[in-house]
């Protein structure tokens, strides 16, 4: 079977969660399939090809039409994918995108969350308006199979969008043990803290910074702590990001509220294992990497109580309520001085972050690309 991967989410050149599936999923998936072969399609104008996908069944299609014409002319059915892969079988949208393909091609989508659906109050209007042009429920009645990485999330898609049940999947993504599981040493993790600043003893926001993630209620939950750790925010400036900017500015403990951008990939496991706790307030996920990578180096994680994040977590973070301040501040505190509920939590999340793995996740998603 000729299979086509859309790799267009890539073209950012940061890694959030979407582009986290898509690496680690081909890295995995690619060497794992001895039967098909696949047409890795990559779109961007001046970006460099992404190298790391050259494997002996795989080939990389480059194209450079600006992202706005290119949307335009799937958009209008001017163009097919076909056009553009080559020819193929199926389809794979690892992440939903603008796509027209023949009548006979197969499609394979993962969803990853319908937060834009459901809060779209935490997006502004262009990205609003792109949702729209998507058209989700004609992509998931096209859809041969769909990916869901979550119970929740399925049952997102069969509550709002009536899609039929036996079409979804549910294949949960993995951690990278090759990097959350790799042995940080003193020296390694002292060049981090000097490299990035980091204080003695910090409590780690690692999330993008935007409304749905909800630093906002994290900085009134730590403005009232009565703790001497500091806040370390890590992550790329998402949309409406300057309220929240505002929102640290304005802290009556913003001396003790550092921001470090966006890091890479490598830098991430030091930064992580450095913290006295991982926080992660969110009011929507479909999934949830970083409370897994924090468990995974076994750094105690607080996690909002709705969603998808009790499925993924289990027992194994402390769950708070994300529109109570006054909870996660109390969740805070626990984790800060109370060490036996520190213990508790490490120790059950080293064990549950080593049932996401992403051989696992690739195995699952080529039994359902093959059975299409």
């Amino acid at each position: 079977m000729k299979i086509a991967i859309d790799l267009r989410s890539l073209s950012s050149g940061s890694i959030s969660g979407v582009e986290n599936y898509i690496v680690n999923l081909l890295e995995h998936l690619l060497p794992l399939d001895n039967k098909n072969t696949y047409s890795l399609f990559y779109n961007a104008w001046g970006q460099q090809t992404p190298g790391e996908f050259n494997f002996v069944n795989s080939q990389i299609i480059k194209t450079r039409i600006p992202n706005k014409i290119l949307n335009a002319l799937l958009l209008t059915n001017l163009v097919k994918m076909e056009k553009l892969a080559g020819e193929l079988d199926l389809l794979f949208l690892p992440n939903l995108n603008q796509f027209s393909i023949l009548p006979h091609t197969k499609l394979a989508i993962t969803v990853h969350d319908l937060s834009p659906v459901i809060t779209p109050e935490f997006y502004d209007l262009k990205r609003r308006v792109w949702h729209k042009f998507l058209n989700y429920k004609r992509a998931f009645d096209r859809a041969d199979i769909i990916f869901a990485v979550s119970e929740y999330t399925k049952r997102d898609i069969i509550r709002i969008f009536n899609i039929n049940e036996g079409k979804i999947k549910i294949v949960y993504p993995g951690v990278d043990h090759n990097i959350f599981h790799q042995d940080l040493g003193n020296s390694q993790l002292r060049r981090i803290r000097n490299i990035y600043g980091l204080p003695g003893d910090y409590i780690l926001f690692l999330n993008t910074i935007e409304p749905r993630k909800n630093l906002s209620g994290l900085l009134k939950a730590y403005g009232s702590l009565d703790s001497r750790a500091d806040l370390v925010i890590v992550g790329r400036r998402g949309w409406k990001h300057k309220r929240i900017f505002k929102e640290i500015k304005n802290s009556k403990k913003s001396a003790k509220i550092r921001y470090i951008g966006y890091v890479n990939e490598t830098d991430k496991p030091g930064i992580i294992k450095l913290a006295r706790l991982l926080v992660y307030p969110s009011f929507y996920e479909g999934f949830g990497f970083q409370p897994l990578e924090a468990m995974s180096l076994g750094v105690p994680a607080i996690v909002s109580q709705v969603t998808s994040l009790p499925e993924v977590v289990g027992d194994a973070a402390l769950l708070v309520n994300p529109y109570n301040v006054d909870d996660i501040r109390q969740g805070i505190w626990q984790l800060l001085t109370d060490e036996n509920l520190r213990r508790r939590f490490i120790e059950k999340g080293l064990e549950k972050a080593k049932q996401y793995n992403w051989r696992i996740t690739a195995e699952k998603t080529l039994e359902g690309l093959n059975t299409i």
